[in-house]
């Protein structure tokens, strides 16, 4: 189990902090503008967000969780090797970033098997945990879990407690949980004043006052750890600017100016630990919900 960061402010609970290892055009709000096709003739700068989260990281000694694309894996195996070697988690986020929403089973299981081969390749390492592109494991594509699980996989953190257009299962407990055979990591809302708030990472931690997420994190570790995610791309405020629609432009390019400032001092602020870790705890004190999509 990774160590816990002392920090003079200390919550209940830890945070679980994980990277999404994604580049700037392989993103969801991409989708319709750059292709996969033409994915390998854009500009690969993973690397500078990266650089910035590992020695951010390391000079905290903080170890994270981060779910790659084998994509990136097949073209970028020194990044995924510094990742290992800096005794980071390796998971897994699909092999081209396709959201399951827009995949069959078959396809959805022969993406997820590449993936897998490529990370584990690289990094030397088994692979335990799934994060499905953009949360999509919903009511809609609850079939993809026992595919997971038949992989190999342990674990999976795709399923968001919340309401969204893209992704969400609003009734899902927000504990670890056991879910067709897998156990699930929920990302969910914090409490804030008697609401609740999305402030676990993304466009939602790069567009909300980091006065607010610093509070509702504090609340809401008192009862339970928190999941958080954040993306290579959103610690890089040069990269290329795309012409999206407003709502995409707006979720993609919120906050990138001041996102390294907010990143590190929530760094400061809380302690942290991986995903695995997590589930390892949870399944040794046998704290485990349970839940069942129904078809």
């Amino acid at each position: 189990m990774s160590k816990l960061i002392a920090n003079s402010k200390k919550s209940k609970h830890p945070i679980a902090l994980s990277f999404d290892v994604e580049d700037w055009f392989t993103v969801r709000n991409m989708r319709d503008f750059v292709s996969d096709s033409e994915w390998d003739k854009q500009e690969m700068r993973v690397n500078i967000g990266m650089d910035f989260i590992l020695n951010a990281l390391a000079g905290k000694n903080i170890k994270a969780t981060f779910y790659i694309l084998g994509w990136l894996a097949d073209r970028a195996p020194e990044l995924i090797k510094k990742i290992a070697d800096q005794g980071h988690e390796i998971g897994c986020h699909s092999y081209q970033h396709t959201p399951i929403d827009l995949l069959d089973p078959k396809s959805f299981e022969a993406d997820l098997k590449k993936a897998v081969a490529a990370l584990e390749s690289v990094s030397g390492r088994k692979i335990k945990g799934f994060r499905a592109p953009s949360f999509s494991v919903m009511h809609k594509t609850s079939w993809a879990l026992p595919i997971i699980r038949d992989c190999g996989l342990e674990y999976d953190s795709s399923i968001f407690v919340t309401s969204h257009p893209d992704y969400g299962v609003k009734d899902f407990p927000t504990a670890i949980t056991t879910v067709s055979g897998l156990t699930e990591v929920p990302l969910k809302k914090s409490k804030f004043f008697g609401a609740q708030v999305p402030v676990c990472g993304g466009g939602y931690f790069r567009m909300l006052p980091y006065a607010m997420t610093k509070s509702a994190l504090k609340q809401d570790l008192q009862s339970g750890p928190v999941v958080m995610y954040f993306h290579p791309w959103e610690f890089d405020p040069e990269q290329p600017r795309v012409a999206l629609p407003a709502i995409k432009r707006f979720r993609h390019y919120v906050g990138l100016n001041s996102n390294r400032d907010k990143f590190l001092s929530l760094l400061n602020d809380f302690e942290f630990t991986t995903v695995e870790s997590l589930v390892q705890d949870a399944k040794a004190s046998n704290n485990l919900s349970s839940y069942t999509f129904k078809n």
